[in-house]
């Protein structure tokens, strides 16, 4: 996914003089198309994060378009103070772009998990969070969202996965039903939404109706638009992350003051990963599966009580 992203710079770096992308030293293999187009604009600021951003927060004060671009839990913990400091205390529009999401650099270990970056990023005030689940999730999202008018994080899983055609959005309704269902609704948001139609179908082979919803924007979260997609049905979140992300507490909000819901919640738990193991293998360990979503959904629209990770 992470190309299709440099794909959508390149466009719109060739309109836009003001642009410039920096890197911690990371992407080369991929990034170098925008190195060659941009010239002075590509900055290489070193395994130096914290002074990235904070060079990203000072341009920006200045009217550059700036991108800041590492491995998904380095561009968001190791730098956190100068995003708090120096993007988002003075609203300045710098994209930040953070690939690996969840368990994507698996066979890394913890230190390059990221489970906990978009709660932490959620909660900096003005800061967007785009967890788009496919490539046309991401194009889709890019475009709608458009204007440099504040901070942005984007977090890229490194694979692709299925392709999925996607509608446009807006930030009014941004979320994509998928699929429409009576018994219940699976809601994701990033690369989990692939097992989510899965497990749908999974569910239709025994007669139940199961939607579908995906919500590539976690933050600002679209809460009326989401009520009125959720109504009434049990809601089963789906999130590669630790336990609180903000997909299931944006529900479980919607659940206890609009009384959507009941609500299970399917996550990575709250705790590391003490072995190391290919994506797919961790994820099997966390119960982000799609025989484990299948369970969990048909036991709510069995029961009609809250369970899965607590």
């Amino acid at each position: 996914m992470r190309n299709a992203l440099v794909s959508l710079l390149l466009e719109d770096a060739t309109s836009d003089p003001e642009m410039v992308f920096m890197t911690g030293d990371l992407g080369f293999s991929v990034v170098e198309p925008l190195q060659d187009l941009l010239g002075d604009r590509f900055v290489n600021a070193g395994v130096s994060e914290a002074n990235m951003i904070s060079m990203a927060g000072a341009m920006a004060a200045d009217g550059f378009h700036v991108y800041a671009y590492s491995i998904a839990p380095f561009i968001t913990l190791r730098c956190y103070e100068q995003l708090r400091n120096d993007v988002c205390y003075g609203n300045r529009p710098v994209r930040l772009i953070g690939i690996g999401a969840g368990y994507s650099y698996g066979t890394l270990g913890p230190s390059h998990h990221s489970l906990e970056d978009a709660s932490v990023m959620a909660q900096l005030p003005g800061m967007q969070v785009v967890s788009p689940g496919t490539e046309s999730e991401l194009v889709a999202a890019h475009r709608a969202l458009g204007a440099w008018d504040r901070p942005r994080y984007y977090r890229i899983p490194r694979e692709s996965g299925p392709y999925i055609d996607c509608p446009d959005f807006d930030l009014s309704k941004a979320a994509i039903e998928y699929r429409a269902g009576d018994d219940a609704v699976i809601v994701a948001s990033g690369p989990s939404i692939s097992l989510c139609l899965e497990a749908a179908d999974v569910l239709a082979g025994v007669g139940l109706s199961v939607g579908v919803v995906s919500f590539p924007l976690l933050s600002p979260f679209a809460e009326d638009y989401a009520q009125s997609l959720l109504g009434a049905r049990p809601v089963v979140t789906v999130f590669e992350g630790f336990v609180g992300n903000p997909l299931e507490i944006s529900i479980l909000a919607l659940s206890a003051e609009r009384r959507i819901g009941p609500v299970a919640r399917v996550n990575a738990g709250r705790d590391f990963a003490m072995e190391v193991g290919s994506t797919e293998h961790l994820r099997a360990r966390a119960g982000l599966t799609v025989e484990n979503i299948s369970v969990v959904a048909k036991d709510l629209i069995g029961r009609g009580t809250t369970k899965g990770n607590i």
